[in-house]
């Protein structure tokens, strides 16, 4: 990755210790003085299948590498490019195809897009050698380089599993009953009330109700009050379903499109994760 000479950690090795169990650290180590070797080995593994994990994130001081990367991404991002976008495409290595140094136009350098909410044909998770690659696409060079690009995906992918859910015909029971019959509600309230009563993933979805609620330049809208007129909503469960749907895709735009409101989303490893609950288990919660 072509920013990340200061933060990145040396081609892996994998060395045999006395007891025959194999270690993977990086050139230079002292395996008998450096207490941080036996921390760091699982995390520079990535064929390990506990990667990701959320301590790595501050072990291999993930989130120093981003903001360094913020710092300096105006030297390798085209105009107008999201810092999103921009991230993808150096650590896969992958430039428009007429990318050049002095061509950075934005259709010439977006092979990557993860600002709309769409199956993750063009915001990939990233995968090592031989592991389900092919095309050795998605395969960074550097274990910083694979974190930020899953953190990516994955925050990507976790807004686009709940509007997805939320989406199907049978969750408007689940909406309905979330609707708050006291006082008018914007989507952004019942979207934390549905968030916190039919999530999985306490950590992920406390994160992604933090980035519903940071501030927007818009006004929402309200749709109550419905008690007065003896309902349970003025909206219908399909007419909510596209409010939340919307404000959903507003979140993620902000999220691939502003790195600051992204970056704290990631506090203590959140999207570090492997299993964030999908499409298919949302739904099936949403059902009870």
């Amino acid at each position: 990755m072509r920013f990340s000479n200061t933060l990145a950690i040396a081609p892996i090795l994998s060395v045999a210790i006395a007891s025959g169990v194999p270690i993977v650290v990086s050139p230079g180590l002292n395996i008998s003085t450096n207490p941080n070797i036996t921390s760091q080995a699982p995390c520079t593994n990535l064929s390990n299948p506990l990667a990701p994990r959320p301590n790595c994130y501050t072990t291999l001081k993930v989130k120093a590498f981003l903001q360094n990367y913020n710092e300096i991404k105006a030297e390798t991002c085209a105009p107008y490019e999201l810092w999103s976008t921009c991230l993808l495409r150096d650590v896969y290595g992958l430039p428009g195809v007429n990318c050049t140094a002095t061509s950075k136009t934005t259709s010439e350098c977006i092979p990557f897009n993860c600002s709309t909410l769409a199956p993750n044909g063009t915001c990939p998770a990233p995968t090592i050698a031989g592991q389900n690659n092919s095309t050795n696409v998605t395969i960074p060079a550097m274990p910083l380089d694979w974190y930020a690009a899953w953190n990516v995906y994955n925050t990507q992918n976790h807004i686009y599993s709940w509007a997805t859910a939320l989406n199907a015909n049978t969750s408007t029971k689940a909406i309905l009953k979330s609707v708050d019959p006291r006082k008018p509600n914007t989507a952004t309230q019942l979207l934390t009330a549905l968030i916190l009563r039919y999530g999985y993933n306490p950590n992920a979805d406390k994160a992604l109700v933090s980035l519903l609620m940071a501030p927007t330049n818009t006004t929402e809208m309200s749709y109550g009050n419905s008690r007065l007129r003896g309902e349970l909503s003025t909206l219908s469960g399909a007419q909510w379903q596209v409010v939340l749907y919307k404000r959903l895709e507003q979140a993620n735009a902000l999220a691939m499109g502003d790195f600051g409101s992204w970056l704290n989303m990631l506090d203590n490893g959140t999207y570090s994760v492997r299993g964030l609950a999908g499409v298919g288990e949302l739904v099936e919660k949403l059902k009870k």
